[in-house]
């Protein structure tokens, strides 16, 4: 049984992290919006603290509501772009189940649904704000917001679940307070929960979450064998495509025709490289275009004004769809983002440039089973004819299906097999 208790020591573990401090202080340093709630929360009383906390917890509460009325076998949650791309090509090839989608809204706050499970937060205010109080004296603003914030949307699950039909919930993220809040209402009542993952994060540094679920709709075996190895039981588990198209990889070009670089970012992006590096690949001779790809994340968007002004040939790409992105690139620089498997699996070869981040070396672990190419020192020509050796290499497909369970399989049996389990468990 997967319990608020447990929900809330995940958080509290990952929260508590090195690496999850830092992504909070580059937050800080970036998001003028978080910034302004940092600073009064840092200068102000315990007990005072306390209040917004509780406030904060009132906001997160009322925000969760159904998005139509009805009845569901199956309902959904998704916060962040990704997770829902995940959760829409999950339920594009559902068939046998009825779905209900929950949401995370401002406006929900004031909906009539909203003021009728107010009473409920009021009448628990009491015992929360001292809650409140522990958690103001022990953990940092973000770590207490989220911790804090993972018992009000469990509360508000418990009472959203109770619809009728509900059989099982479906998300796409196995760290958030929205999901694990989720999950955790979902056992208390009986309901079954099933599982995407939203990105092709492999990382074995640090905390990793257990996964907490009945059943896990993976993309890899890579996935697949990190959630296994932290999970510390067996997960049942089914593999499902990617929902990225797939073409044939990119081997050379011919050297006058002119290219266009992607830069795709993740968390704790390194800016001085990142300026260093368009400047190298400005002086590229028969260079089209730089396109700047922040991570998805509005809460840790780069500021990339200053870099895009100073040369009419480098774009942000922020915000478009992310296969119309990998089309317009003929190679791709990243760091230790997970898009690299969807670039890869979109035919386009990518060069991995450790320094792009603050991430520890190789964080999801492509360099050491050979699944990406080590940029070089220097930008040149030559570059493309590595990147054809490299990607159309005897061994490199077997590599890249470890990653991309899907890649030049049968997807189609793949997404049957899913449907079949999910009619299995929601009967």
């Amino acid at each position: 049984m997967y319990s608020l208790g447990r929900a809330c020591w995940i958080v509290r573990k990952l929260d508590g992290s090195a690496r999850r401090l830092a992504i909070f202080a580059d937050v800080v340093q970036k998001n003028i919006k978080v910034r302004f709630f940092y600073d009064i929360y840092e200068r102000v009383p315990v007990f005072v603290k306390s209040l917004l906390l509780l406030i904060y917890g009132l906001k997160c509460y009322l925000s969760i509501g159904w998005r139509r009325a009805g009845t569901a076998d199956l309902a959904v949650f998704a916060s962040y772009p990704n997770e829902h791309v995940a959760i829409r090509h999950v339920l594009h090839h559902v068939r046998s189940v009825t779905v209900g989608e929950m949401a995370a809204s401002k406006r929900n706050c004031f909906r009539l649904s909203a003021f009728r499970a107010l009473p409920a937060y009021l009448v628990s205010a009491p015992r929360l704000l001292r809650i409140a109080r522990m958690l103001a004296r022990r953990f940092h603003f973000m770590p207490a917001c989220r911790i804090f914030s993972t018992m009000t949307f469990y509360a508000r699950f418990l009472q959203l679940l109770e619809r009728p039909g509900v059989k099982a919930v479906l998300i796409a993220n196995h760290y958030s307070p929205e999901c694990l809040a989720l999950a955790a209402a979902a056992h208390r009542l009986g309901r079954k929960v099933l599982f995407t993952n939203h990105a092709n994060a492999t990382w074995d540094e640090g905390y990793v979450p257990p996964l907490m679920s009945d059943l896990a709709a993976v993309t890899s075996q890579a996935v697949l064998d990190i959630y296994r190895q932290h999970t510390g039981t067996d997960i049942r588990a089914v593999f499902v495509p990617l929902p990225a198209p797939q073409r044939p990889m990119q081997y050379a070009f011919p050297p006058a025709q002119p290219i266009t670089v992607g830069i795709f970012l993740t968390a704790l992006t390194n800016m001085e490289r990142l300026g260093n590096l368009v400047t190298e690949l400005e002086q590229i001779p028969n260079l089209a275009g730089i396109l700047i790809r922040p991570h998805p994340a509005k809460v840790i968007k780069e500021d990339l004004s200053g870099l895009c002004a100073r040369d009419e040939r480098i774009r942000e790409t922020f915000g478009m769809p992310l296969d119309e992105n990998i089309q317009l690139c003929d190679i791709v620089i990243c760091g230790n983002s997970t898009v690299t498997v969807e670039l890869l699996r979109g035919g386009v070869p990518v060069l991995y440039d450790a320094s792009l981040d603050s991430l520890p070396y190789d964080y999801n672990g492509y360099i050491k089973r050979g699944l990406v190419l080590p940029a070089p020192l220097q930008l040149d020509a030559s570059v493309l004819q590595a990147a054809g050796a490299f990607y159309g290499g005897p061994s490199w497909v077997g590599t890249m299906r470890y990653f991309d369970a899907g890649y030049l399989q049968d997807e189609d049996a793949m997404l049957e097999g899913l449907d079949d389990t999910i009619r299995e468990l929601t009967r």
